[in-house]
């Protein structure tokens, strides 16, 4: 299904959005066949990122805000680095490691901006591809791990499980700084008051539901860290993305109604196709 939308939205924008009619689809039974862009026409006052209209009844019309939520500068840049580098590790491991397990592998921000010359890139993949190889078979238990260190910097194996579709693959797992916890709060605090007071707007004077899309760069926000910030109680859907160079790859709904979720229920956690959710959002599939 087609949303119409303007141009001057970012893909990631759009992504969020589509994956958000997608959960309401699952969740309600509700088809949402148009978007508006407030922030796009109203120029000279902050406005929400979408506003969304349901096929039947108006009383579910939604106000929708996404934002980003870095823990501290770069983060970005470096989670997308530190992706595309475990990528060439998993290519070089293919078939090379126990097809029963997967793996997940880490290294802090300042050993991947290290690596600005691609000659130093694809020595340390290599390096890193022998490690692995050698050091997989001996993780034998869930969360058992490994380090080793590469030019001053700990890189850290951890094996992390069976799963049918993970099984025989080394994923990429960002680190996060010592401060991480309160710069993430910092951040996360601007976050959360910028969209409340856009969203307040709607639900007050409109009678909107509301929803707050947060996509996650760290992949660290729980339930428990955004229900301690006042206002949050209000707004109807809470969803937490976790993003991969501008395409949601998972949603966790935290909150639903009035409903805050201690842990995500298994029903409440999605896992999207790998096509940009703004060219196709009609197929989830739920862990």
């Amino acid at each position: 299904m087609e949303i119409p939308v303007k141009i001057m939205k970012k893909p990631n924008e759009l992504n969020a959005r589509d994956a958000f009619i997608t959960i309401l689809r699952s969740l309600t039974d509700i088809e949402y066949e148009k978007s508006e862009s407030p922030d796009e026409v109203n120029r000279s006052t902050r406005d929400v990122d979408f506003v969304l209209f349901p096929s039947s009844d108006e009383n579910d019309k939604i106000a929708v805000e996404h934002t980003s939520v870095q823990s501290f500068d770069g983060q970005i840049e470096y989670v997308n680095r530190w992706r595309k580098i475990v990528c060439s590790v998993n290519a070089g491991c293919k078939e090379r490691i126990p097809p029963d397990r997967y793996y997940f592998l880490a290294a802090p921000p300042a050993s991947v901006d290290s690596l600005e010359k691609e000659s130093s890139r694809e020595l340390f993949v290599s390096d890193l591809v022998s490690w692995v190889v050698d050091t997989a078979p001996t993780l034998l238990m869930v969360d058992s791990y490994v380090r080793t260190e590469y030019e001053g910097h700990k890189i850290t194996l951890m094996c992390s499980g069976d799963h049918a579709k993970l099984n025989g693959n080394v994923w990429p797992m960002p680190e996060e700084p010592e401060d991480q916890k309160a710069l993430q709060s910092q951040r996360l605090g601007q976050a959360v008051e910028h969209g409340l007071l856009k969203l307040t707007k709607y639900k007050k004077e409109q009678g909107f539901k509301t929803a707050l899309l947060l996509e996650d760069v760290a992949g660290t926000l729980r339930g428990s860290t955004l229900s301690g910030y006042e206002g949050l109680e209000e707004v109807d859907y809470i969803v937490v993305f976790v993003s991969n160079e501008d395409r949601m790859i998972i949603g966790n709904v935290w909150k639903e109604g009035s409903v805050w979720y201690s842990s995500v229920p298994v029903n409440r956690r999605f896992l999207f196709p790998r096509e940009p959710q703004h060219k196709s959002a009609t197929r989830v599939f739920v862990e």
